[in-house]
């Protein structure tokens, strides 16, 4: 299936540019309701070869480049502190979280480190910090 414009290679991939089509023609299937079973076999892998595009799969969809960071990831972040956590999910134009990937692809980092840094950096500007917030 034809990749469309808003589908972007997802962050820190190692899939081959063919893995990454064939994976996101299945995924604008899947969101048009248009999967049948026998479309998405895809080719039989097994033993070593299977492990290995498992492992790239992962990885790719813990945004990781190891597969050790990607089981950690699987199983669960450790604490970033002693201070409690809270997730927030945040709807963002793709345009922004697309900028946001390719900043902490480029970076060394992840989308949730950036977001934790700038907005730190906010809520200092309007002197209000985080503490207080």
């Amino acid at each position: 299936m034809p990749q469309t414009d808003q589908q972007k290679p997802p962050p820190d991939s190692r899939l081959t540019q063919e893995e990454e089509q064939y994976y996101w023609g299945l995924d604008a299937a899947a969101e048009q309701g248009e999967l049948l079973p026998d479309e998405t076999a895809g080719p039989i892998l097994s033993g070593r070869e299977a492990q290995a595009q498992s492992h790239r799969m992962l990885m790719w969809a813990t945004e990781t480049t190891t597969i050790e960071d990607a089981v950690a990831v699987a199983l669960g972040r450790p604490r970033l502190s002693a201070q409690p956590n809270e997730t927030l999910k945040v709807r963002t134009p793709r345009p922004l979280a697309e900028g946001l990937r390719q900043f902490a692809r480029q970076h060394g980092s992840t989308v949730s480190q950036v977001a934790r840094t700038a907005w730190q950096e906010f809520l200092e500007r309007h002197d209000c910090p985080p503490s207080a917030a």
